[in-house]
């Protein structure tokens, strides 16, 4: 069973929205999101939904020039996504004046002024915005963000934060997609075929299409890759995050395919699991697959949560890795079996299908609010010495976490001077691991810290909490 890798690094003070609630800021251009990720699909006849909102803020000449986003589940009618149906309002509640364009899958709105900063905005689409098959959507979308202080805006640059493959990876399959995850959200219109590109070993570039959602990209190749052959993925510093800042440089990395075809990608892990009962009305399924997957397929037309009637649930889909999270509209009613579905539609980055759907059931408590998760063991311990410089740090936690809430950010190590650790977290049923880029230094002091930014799948918070360990010196 692999390892599901949470490809997303956190954004400095970047807060994630909630379905009314606020959002937060960061970097070169402040990002606040309440999802992240999800994915778009052909037109059906099933009502369209939002898989993403959010918005983006830079500072210019102190003040703040910024762009709203939504994603939605399937292909659109462009003549719907104008400004008449896409709107934002600042705490008077009266329309600011502003551009909307549809990009793929994502209906990008920019206002005609600055955005005023530490003020709550209200951004609504009206039921009037339809597929590109006629139907509209059940319900007008609204949802708020609060713009930060200018000062907030500093230092983090626009990077990819990881990719599937990873860098030198080796065996390749031959008809495997390209993923590469951003550490911010991106401007849709930046991100495609002539920006995110693999090439062969000739430096020809391979065709393929390139498929964009809240910070994952994936490119899929039209053919499968020649057999024992290495490649090279680049995206190009043309890209640019919401808030109109680029890449300060190209970035690429290579990997080698091998000889064989993937097989077909798989649910491997699910949270609740397979006919749990006593879950808390406030949480969110999630579904692990074993590989990284297409997020043109992972939405909502693939993933259903039915109740015992067979009414499906209201709710959104995101994903980050190879994990998606369906998020209920409301909470789930109490002492009630619910049945999930995962499509055999839903297909891996390099589009090899499931084939075969997957479905399971759990069942709700009678009452009871959310249990926050506790640390119930760490790897190294508590002050523990003579610990190896090529260590990783390990965390198991008394409940599933939300997979989309472990990240650099709130899974953080420093030393002893307070500079952070660079690396990855990856994170499976209830346990995290943070795996550092480079070996840590000799005879050094590392502190750990885990956020109250970690929640449970049932929206529960952790309590803060940190420990330190010392690395070994050398013989």
């Amino acid at each position: 069973m692999r390892k599901l890798i949470v490809m997303i690094t956190a954004l400095l003070m970047t807060v994630l929205l909630q379905a009314c609630g606020s959002a937060g800021a960061a970097g070169t251009g402040g990002t606040g999101y309440n999802s992240l990720g999800g994915s778009a699909g052909t037109g059906s006849d099933a009502a369209p939904t939002t898989t993403f909102t959010g918005f983006a803020v830079v500072q210019v000449d102190g003040a703040l020039s910024g762009k709203v986003v939504a994603f939605f589940s399937e292909d659109m009618d462009p003549a719907t996504i104008n400004a008449q149906n896409f709107t934002v309002t600042g705490p008077d509640q009266k329309p600011i004046a502003g551009k909307v364009e549809y990009i793929g899958v994502t209906a990008v709105y920019t206002p005609d002024q600055r955005f005023t900063a530490e003020t709550a905005y209200t951004a609504t689409l009206s039921d009037q915005v339809r597929s590109a098959s006629g139907v509209p959507m059940a319900q007008a979308k609204v949802f708020h963000f609060t713009t930060p202080d200018p000062s907030a805006l500093t230092g983090v640059l626009v990077r990819v934060a990881s990719s599937a493959p990873a860098a030198n990876e080796m065996n390749v399959p031959l008809n495997a997609g390209v993923n590469a995850t951003f550490n911010q959200v991106m401007d849709p219109a930046t991100v495609n075929e002539s920006t995110f590109r693999v090439l062969d070993p000739s430096g020809a570039s391979v065709a393929g299409n390139v498929h964009y959602t809240g910070v994952t990209a994936s490119f899929v190749p039209v053919v499968p890759l020649s057999p024992n052959t290495t490649y090279r993925a680049v995206v190009s510093s043309a890209v640019s995050n919401l808030a109109g800042v680029n890449m300060d440089n190209d970035q690429h990395w290579s990997f080698t395919t091998g000889t064989s075809m993937a097989v077909q990608p798989q649910v491997v892990y699910t949270a609740p699991l397979q006919s749990d009962s006593n879950i808390s009305a406030n949480s969110t399924v999630v579904v692990d697959f074993n590989e990284a997957m297409d997020t043109n397929t992972v939405n909502t037309s693939n993933i259903v949560v039915a109740n015992s009637q067979g009414w499906p649930v209201a709710g959104s889909v995101t994903y980050a890795a190879q994990s998606a999270v369906f998020t209920p509209d409301a909470p789930l009613s109490p002492s009630e079996t619910y049945t999930v579905s995962v499509s055999g539609n839903v297909a891996s980055a390099g589009g090899t299908q499931m084939g075969q759907a997957y479905s399971w059931t759990f069942t709700t408590a009678a009452f009871g609010g959310a249990v926050a998760p506790t640390v119930v063991f760490t790897n190294p311990s508590q002050y523990q010495s003579s610990v190896w410089t090529n260590a990783t740090v390990s965390v198991a936690f008394s409940a599933v976490i939300d997979p989309v809430t472990l990240n650099t950010g709130t899974f953080q190590v420093t030393d002893q001077a307070g500079n952070p650790v660079a690396g990855s977290v990856s994170y499976l049923g209830n346990v995290a691991i943070f795996t550092p880029a480079s070996v840590l230094a000799y005879g050094t002091q590392y502190t750990v810290t885990l956020t109250s930014g970690i929640t449970g799948v049932d929206g529960a918070a952790l309590v803060s909490y940190s420990w330190s360990f010392t690395t070994t010196m050398p013989m």
